[in-house]
């Protein structure tokens, strides 16, 4: 009995670790469309209130992450939705409707490169859709 507990080792994460599961559990849940809630995310990555005690800037992280994630799931869909609403109107696909759809101003696009990259990326996976202008005959 005596040499199982000598063989048996205790592994404590660090900081860093916590941080990549943490990353890893809220993209899961928002790739599976499940609610993002602190005590969900916390138990689902194993983070323990005694973990907190050990990690304070561990809760804030966890929070400031829900947050990020959250506002990057928002803007997906409104331009997804703006895009999906183009192409079921017949309108042409270009970078500018999608913005005007979306109603964003120009200065948060051009000073928000995330929004400016999924805009960009949706128009090169679209890219081979019927649009009003390639579907004219020309001779």
């Amino acid at each position: 009995m005596e040499n199982c507990l000598i063989a048996a080792e205790t592994y404590y994460k660090d900081l860093d670790e916590y941080k990549s599961d943490v990353d890893t559990v809220i993209q899961y849940m928002i790739s599976k469309k499940e609610r993002l809630v602190f005590a969900v995310v916390a138990e689902k990555s194993g983070v323990t209130r005694f973990v907190v005690r050990k990690y304070p800037e561990l809760r804030n992280y966890i929070l400031t992450r829900m947050v990020y994630y959250k506002e990057l799931q928002v803007i997906n869909q409104k331009i997804d939705r703006a895009t999906n609403n183009l192409i079921k109107s017949n309108k042409r696909l270009t970078f500018m409707s999608i913005v005007k759809k979306c109603r964003y101003n120009l200065e948060i696009i051009y000073e928000n490169p995330y929004i400016k990259d999924r805009i960009r990326e949706i128009l090169v996976q679209n890219s081979g859709r019927y649009t009003p202008s390639n579907s004219r005959m020309e001779l």
